[in-house]
């Protein structure tokens, strides 16, 4: 009898337990946890208060050693990245899924998730989730790997804008693919920098300026459906929108990463309709390379 009674009231205190409702709310979590240099570029940002509030917010918190490194010297960007870092709603882990958009609280910029089951990994604008999930009394709070970077405009846009990207934002207008890396969502496009198309050689890319048809083929190429953000990779295999090939992704380690053999440069980039990966090399499909061979053949016979 005394085990039951024993038994009964282990039941009743984890079922209270389970139901108890938090009382601190968000502000009031990073204080305890002191967390300043967030909660100050929260008080530079006018949202002490607000996520003091009934809510519910959800705030993407990003490590300390991002918010150290963070550019502090334009108040008002700083402002709209922490507004950025925060959403309408209350979103615990197992509520988001892929390519879902979570309304921020940065005026007309949504939020990207990503949902990469193979990897267990659930991103944030290409941001993991790296602890766990805070419930609190007015939302809860994630902690991420990185500052989010809102996007600016179209994977188009990102290509246009990019001074080290002119040769590819001349061969997408020569290619007459200009709606649809404006349109088409998501993708990621693999693009060749510069640098990347003189590696190539003049004499191929001004063949390919010349054949729009076989230019637009290898382009697609470089564009894979989804947002395919970095977090996520590990050697795989992915179809394009060239649709005959597919491309591989790759991971070093710690290292760096490759698309067939195109190193990555810089950082990824997010864009309202996917991300923009700058490789170092342009990547020629298995099925193209015989025609993309005899424009350098051609060229050196013309000669």
């Amino acid at each position: 009898m005394y085990a039951l009674l024993v038994l009964c009231m282990l039941v009743v205190t984890a079922a209270a337990q389970s139901t108890t409702v938090p009382t601190s709310n968000i502000i009031d979590h990073l204080t305890t946890r002191r967390l300043t240099t967030l909660l100050n570029l929260i008080q530079q940002a006018g949202l002490t208060d607000t996520l003091k509030g009934p809510g519910p917010f959800t705030l993407f918190s990003p490590d300390v050693t991002s918010l150290g490194n963070l550019d502090a010297t334009d108040p008002a960007k700083v402002t709209a990245l922490i507004k950025y870092h925060v959403a309408n709603g209350q979103y615990r882990r197992a509520d988001l899924y892929n390519e879902e958009s979570l309304t921020s609280l940065l005026p007309n910029q949504s939020i990207r998730v990503n949902h990469y089951v193979s990897k267990g990994i659930v991103t944030l604008e290409g941001k993991d989730i790296r602890s766990s999930e805070q419930e609190l009394s007015n939302g809860v709070i994630h902690f991420i790997k990185g500052v989010m970077m809102p996007p600016a405009g179209t994977v188009l846009d990102v290509v246009s804008k990019d001074g080290n990207l002119t040769t590819l934002a001349s061969a997408i207008k020569t290619a007459m693919l200009d709606n649809f890396f404006q349109d088409q969502k998501p993708i990621t496009l693999f693009a060749p920098t510069d640098d990347a198309f003189n590696k190539l050689g003049s004499a191929t890319v001004q063949g390919l300026i010349a054949d729009p048809t076989l230019l637009k083929s290898v382009l697609q190429y470089h564009v894979v459906p989804g947002t395919i953000y970095r977090a996520a990779y590990h050697t795989s295999y992915l179809h394009t929108f060239e649709e005959a090939d597919q491309i591989r992704l790759h991971r070093f380690l710690f290292f760096g990463y490759e698309a067939d053999d195109g190193g990555m440069e810089d950082d990824e980039v997010s864009a309202t309709n996917g991300v923009v990966q700058k490789i170092d090399a342009v990547l020629i499909p298995s099925s193209l390379s015989d025609q993309v061979k005899a424009l350098t053949a051609g060229a050196t016979t013309a000669a």
